[in-house]
């Protein structure tokens, strides 16, 4: 069995955002990973994950309620840790996280609790854990 580190895309500070960005930064943080979600760290320095932020945040709290990305705040819009799975969990454990938060993607985190990567349905897809 796989597990997430074996299908994660490493992380970049780029794609991944701080509460105190706004949902724009985020938005670009997730173009530029091509992941559904951009990891939200205490500071891109020390890659603590307090959270994640997904499209469907975006639509839900941003789009649909006609505010403004530049002006609303990543901390209004993130969800906890808990939306994440850790580099040692089985694939099927981001699958059933994926489908339970209706996302394309998820953070990987270390054991540390560093944020180390994102995994999408679309590299579960390629790498046929789904399917």
């Amino acid at each position: 069995m796989s597990c997430c580190s074996d299908v994660m895309k490493p992380i970049e500070s780029a794609s991944c955002c701080t509460p105190e960005d706004t949902v724009k930064a985020a938005a670009e943080a997730m173009k530029h990973s091509g992941c559904g979600c951009a990891p939200v760290v205490e500071n891109k320095e020390d890659m603590s994950l307090v959270g994640v932020v997904t499209e469907r945040d975006i639509c839900h709290t941003v789009a649909a309620k006609d505010r403004l990305a530049s002006a609303v705040s990543v901390e209004e819009v993130m969800h906890p840790t808990s939306s994440c799975c850790n580099e040692d969990d089985q694939v099927e454990v981001a699958v059933q996280k994926l489908s339970e938060n209706h996302s394309r993607g998820l953070p990987v985190v270390s054991t540390e609790g560093k944020c180390c990567g994102t995994v999408s349905l679309e590299q579960l897809g390629a790498n046929q854990h789904i399917g």
